[in-house]
């Protein structure tokens, strides 16, 4: 678990974002580790449903951000992007439902999920708009300074 990183998209904010989730999943997995041989306590379900306050209201925030980011620098694939976020909106709130009801074989299957969405989405997908975020900078620039 402490090999997982977050790439550099080319944005301090994002990048900063991207560093809470990986907060946040390292915290949803290190509360994981104890339920290896037994079920959660009730306070620890109360955690868990604490990080998922956090996550949807991270990714309320943060994909508005990253969309707006991207339809400013006329990202190619920003249609692309916003299906994928719609979709980890979705399996995240999928996700919470079997937390709420207390379901404890979705423990490992959230686990899983947020550490795919780290690997793949962001260490892939997000660093794709990378260039373009750096060339809309760079003409943000140019346009200043005349």
């Amino acid at each position: 678990m402490n090999d997982l990183t977050v790439a550099n998209v080319g944005n301090d904010r994002f990048n900063r974002d991207h560093e809470r989730l990986l907060f946040y999943v390292q915290e949803f997995t290190r509360l994981c580790t104890r339920f290896r041989l037994r079920t959660p306590f009730p306070d620890e379900w109360d955690q868990m449903d604490a990080i998922f306050v956090r996550l949807e209201k991270y990714t309320r925030v943060h994909f508005k951000e990253e969309e707006r980011a991207m339809e400013g620098f006329a990202y190619p694939a920003l249609s692309d992007h916003r299906e994928q976020h719609q979709h980890l909106v979705n399996v995240l709130a999928d996700l919470k439902v079997k937390i709420k009801n207390r379901e404890f074989q979705a423990i490992g299957t959230v686990k899983q999920f947020l550490i795919e969405w780290l690997t793949h989405h962001i260490n892939h997908t997000d660093t794709q708009y990378s260039p373009y975020l750096q060339k809309g900078h760079a003409a943000s620039a140019v346009h200043q300074s005349h």
